[in-house]
């Protein structure tokens, strides 16, 4: 009989400017060909994130500044189960749910006047109440696996998932002039329901051939999505439906490919390449016209693209190896941002997608050389076309707009270099370091075409420390220097340092860490954008210094076994749910 048990946990607490809990439970459980395994954690406490952005449009200041809570608890877990036919094969189910429920807050002033005088002329107070927040997330996985001494693998993964949002949000928007009295004061209620149904299903399958290694399989993928959003003006005899701010968005989506994979040594060469064929079809259908959607109620697309992929590497010795790398990838938009429903932060200024947006599409080249892992340089660039990112923009004379486009091409091309280092017995140093240059070619329309370039460096240093009595000691430092951040976005240079201390004990089952991230707020976050006749600065600090406090334990007794390392057949779709 084959016969154990582990299990785990960890809690901690963490503060900024408030306190937090956050707590995880695992364990796992083997009996002869049956493996149990599953996972509770969750987090609890507010988060403060302080932002804002002082614009000039039209001839006018907007200096705005937002103190934002979030109130949301978050809770995941998952519990799964392998069981094996015979030696060769095996079939399993994962289950996976998480939730994230409460409330927030945003507190909102914008000070208003003309750009040439320093006068403040009115100030518009906006306070977003979030008093009803509910995500639930569901994914069901099946999977056979088939596996002998011949290299031959079969694997099959059927997935189910379930996404489902409601919110309910209360706003106010009060104007005052210098002398506090009231201009206009409009209260706003805003009711939002997003249901999204997943499913794919995909085969994988490997073997030797020719004395190298082929890997093929296909997968087919389908979304159903429905999105209803409501918008009401409070007045004192009721509250009436903003026809021009509520809409209903379904979308479906569904999307087939096959690829093949071949890797083969040839003396001190390692050859591999493939090639992935890919057909999306998809359909957006509003109940109402939409501006942003081109005054159309409906958007389809069908398109079929070739994704190949090469690599060549060489060992003139075991301690130095060269590579050579090309691939083509595609980014599909979150569900969520095809969406045109226009959420606001106050009245001059809102969130809203976009059902005409996009997939961008790269292709990518690597150069790379390895010194006994220890020594990674890298070469690569980068070549995105139809780039998609979320920009600012004007609205009428006094409004901005954040919604994502698909604005031109953008070019990176970067240096890395990572250097692991022992000076010591006791001393151990990992340095990463990445030198790029972007360059971005787009265009916002209306004439406003722009031409950016901006070299930057992202520099990380992690040292690590053997102190006496079982102690360990860790110091990483972050540097980021100015960069050119999403389309026309130039962030000034941000720096960070994290402490981290801990002991192991009672003989290395229990791990007690102290950690102070951020200790100096080096990362706020201060960057200018301008376009046509718009400028803005913005800033934010989102409560990065912190004193961290975590607490693990763990243990196992017989011959316990882990769950299986495996890929969900929705991972990429999963990964565009917001």
């Amino acid at each position: 009989m084959i016969q154990g048990f582990s299990a785990g946990f960890t809690t901690g607490l963490s503060y900024g400017v408030y306190l937090r809990n956050n707590q995880d439970l695992s364990f796992s459980y083997r009996k002869n060909r049956l493996n149990l395994y599953g996972n509770y954690s969750h987090f609890l406490g507010y988060y403060s994130y302080l932002y804002g952005g002082d614009r000039i449009q039209e001839g006018k200041f907007y200096n705005s500044f937002t103190d934002d809570i979030d109130k949301r608890k978050k809770m995941g877990s998952r519990l799964g189960a392998d069981f094996a036919i015979d030696k060769n094969q095996t079939v399993g189910i994962l289950l996976n749910g998480n939730f994230i429920f409460g409330g927030g807050i945003t507190d909102t002033k914008t000070d208003i006047g003309l750009a040439q005088a320093t006068t403040i002329d009115q100030t518009l107070t906006a306070i977003n109440d979030y008093y009803y927040q509910q995500t639930q997330r569901y994914n069901v996985n099946l999977n056979y696996k088939y596996e002998d001494t011949l290299g031959r693998i079969i694997n099959i993964d059927a997935d189910y998932g379930d996404f489902t949002k409601r919110a309910g949000n209360l706003q106010s928007n009060k104007y005052t002039a210098a002398d506090q009295s009231v201009i206009s004061d409009n209260l706003y209620r805003s009711l939002n329901a997003i249901d999204i149904g997943l499913k794919a299903i995909k085969v994988d399958y490997t073997t030797n051939l020719w004395k190298g290694k082929l890997e093929t399989g296909a997968k087919y993928s389908s979304v159903l999505a429905d999105n209803d959003s409501k918008f009401l003006e409070i007045q004192q005899n009721g509250e009436f439906i903003d026809p021009l701010r509520t809409n209903r968005f379904a979308y479906k989506e569904d999307v087939t490919s096959a690829y093949f994979n071949y890797k083969k040594d040839l003396g001190k060469w390692q050859l591999q390449g493939g090639l992935r064929v890919e057909n999306a079809a998809s359909e957006g259908k509003l109940n109402e016209i939409s501006p942003i959607a081109g005054n159309a109620k409906a958007t389809t697309r069908n398109y079929t693209n070739l994704f190949p992929f090469f690599s060549a590497t060489v060992k003139p010795s075991t301690s130095n190896s060269f590579s050579l790398s090309y691939s083509r990838r595609i980014d599909r938009p979150a569900y969520q941002n095809l969406n045109p429903f226009i959420y606001l932060l106050d009245e001059l200024s809102y969130w809203q997608g976009n059902p005409f947006l996009e997939p961008q599409l790269s292709h990518r080249v690597l150069l790379q050389y390895v010194y006994k892992s220890s020594t990674i340089v890298g070469l690569s660039y980068t070549y995105t076309g139809n780039f998609s990112v979320e920009v600012t923009d004007t609205v009428d004379q006094s409004k901005v707009v954040m919604v994502p486009r698909n604005l031109g091409v953008q070019q990176h091309l970067a240096l890395t270099l990572t250097q692991t280092l022992t000076s010591a017995t006791w001393w151990n140093m990992t340095f990463n370091g990445t030198f790029f240059g972007l360059y971005n070619d787009i265009d916002f329309g209306a004439d406003r075409k722009l031409n950016l370039k901006q070299t930057a460096a992202r520099l990380n240093l992690q040292q690590t420390f053997k102190l006496p009595r079982g102690f360990s000691a860790e110091i990483v430092g972050v540097y980021n220097s100015k960069r050119l951040v999403g389309a026309n976005q130039f962030a000034k240079a941000t720096s960070q340092v994290d402490l981290g201390l801990q002991r192991n004990f009672m003989n290395n089952k229990a791990t007690i860490r102290l950690a102070f991230s951020d200790i100096y707020k080096g990362s706020k976050a201060s960057s200018v954008q301008s376009v046509g006749g718009l400028y803005i600065r913005n800033y934010s600090y989102f409560e990065t210094r912190q004193v961290k406090l975590n607490f693990s334990y763990r243990f196992s007794t017989g011959n316990s076994k882990g769950p299986r390392n495996r890929s969900s057949a929705l991972e990429n779709e999963n990964g565009r749910i917001k």
